[in-house]
């Protein structure tokens, strides 16, 4: 099953950005993020296309249903 919440952390730390720096940057609210990473909440639509665009991924691999390398995850 995907994990929402870890796909995000994951993106996150790997841009080496803290939840505060991350909210800085995009506009979003920190206190949002880390009920995402915790799977608190879902994003929003909206949301995850501020996050994509700023990582440069596509929404796929934002939420972990496509890996880095193009291939599809199991859901």
């Amino acid at each position: 099953m995907i994990d929402i919440g870890r796909a995000l952390k994951e993106q996150r730390e790997w841009a080496g950005l803290s939840q505060n720096e991350l909210a800085q940057k995009t506009g979003l609210k920190q206190q949002n993020i880390s009920r995402w990473e915790s799977n608190k909440h879902i994003p929003n639509v909206r949301d995850c296309m501020v996050l994509a665009a700023f990582y440069g991924i596509s929404l796929d691999v934002l939420v972990g249903l496509e890996g880095a390398d193009g291939k599809r995850q199991a859901p």
